[in-house]
């Protein structure tokens, strides 16, 4: 699979002129039950866990605090959130991932396709210089199987 970079503005509002950065975000689509919605993510070499806003997880139907809670520290301070099994497709590919939703990152474009859950199921070659990255599969029985449905725990 491979993927094109996308655009964001580097600069903040009213500079000009405006500055941009290129970035890995690819379009996945989330699923809990019976809810579906597209998003966005960006593949973060640097990050453990998967992190989405606590808004996608609104729109999926989750109870954001009925999920196994867990403070978040860094920079920017600390952040609670929440964790829910989620299916996660990436072009043909469906796995169920542990995600952090908090509603503290409700302000993110995108969320984060990390270490934990996505870079120990597919090789990932990010090729800045063409604004490319590439992801592959690995041996399914390293990585675990593609699912085609939504394990129990996954439910609202």
């Amino acid at each position: 699979m491979e993927f094109a970079y996308r655009r964001f503005p580097a600069s903040s509002r009213g500079v000009r002129p405006v500055q941009y950065i290129h970035r890995p975000v690819i379009p996945v689509s989330l699923s809990v039950g019976k809810e579906a919605i597209q998003s966005s993510a960006l593949i973060d070499s640097g990050a453990d866990q998967c992190t989405f806003p606590g808004r996608v997880a609104k729109d999926l139907g989750l109870k954001i605090e009925r999920g196994s809670p867990r403070i978040f520290s860094g920079i920017g301070g600390s952040v609670m959130a929440y964790r829910h099994t989620t299916l996660i497709t990436v072009a043909d590919v469906r796995i169920a991932v542990e995600v952090y939703y908090s509603h503290q990152w409700d302000d993110m474009p995108f969320g984060l396709l990390v270490q934990e859950g996505f870079f120990s199921r597919f090789r990932v070659h990010f090729d800045y210089k063409k604004k490319l990255v590439h992801l592959s599969r690995y041996d399914s029985q390293i990585a675990g199987p593609v699912i085609s449905h939504l394990p129990a725990e996954c439910s609202v």
